[in-house]
């Protein structure tokens, strides 16, 4: 075991104070700047290929999500001012919009006499919730269709509403047997 941590030479006071200004240029100083370097490369192209998929601040965030006040009828005009064309789309200044939280019954097309009920009282339920006061038509952050809205009163989705009534389900991607248990 050491009795002393020091060697007999290394008592002496070096006055001068030389070994403090003792500098180590070598590969530590160069790796650590190389890595800064990459670091900052990497940052770069991470902010050029993400710019793209980040919302913008705010960007026409008025224009994209108008409040609707007017009154909805039943119609089957796709360029109508305002009017619901099922249980699942409306026709709003000239423009068809469909809500994309939700899957309903079809009218058209109806595999049986209940689906075809069903998207009836779906599409005037729709009307009725629609003309219950003004609501909001977002975008669907989700969907790429241009069409597609989440309509939204007081922090509600009207399209959550429809589900709880039934009147909808759901939106999947996956079709839905409206008719299950029932003869063609």
């Amino acid at each position: 075991m050491a009795h002393n941590l020091y060697e007999p030479g290394d008592r002496t006071f070096d006055p001068s104070g030389a070994w403090l200004h003792d500098r180590q240029d070598g590969p530590a100083t160069i790796v650590a700047g190389g890595i800064i370097l990459v670091a900052l490369v990497i940052a770069a192209a991470a902010i050029l290929l993400f710019k793209d998929l980040m919302p913008a601040a705010d960007h026409g965030a008025v224009a994209a999500r108008p409040t609707i006040s007017e009154q909805f009828g039943l119609c089957d005009d796709l360029t109508g001012d305002a009017c619901v064309l099922s249980a699942d789309s409306y026709a709003y200044k000239g423009h068809y919009y469909r809500l994309a939280d939700i899957s309903v019954p079809s009218q058209i097309g109806a595999k049986c006499p209940d689906e075809a009920e069903r998207a009836q009282q779906g599409r005037i339920a729709l009307a009725a919730m629609m003309n219950g006061g003004a609501f909001e038509a977002r975008p669907d952050p989700i969907d790429p269709d241009p069409a597609a809205r989440v309509l939204v009163r007081d922090g509600v989705s009207i399209g959550q509403l429809m589900i709880l009534k039934g009147h909808a389900r759901p939106w999947s991607p996956k079709p839905i047997h409206w008719c299950a248990g029932q003869p063609h």
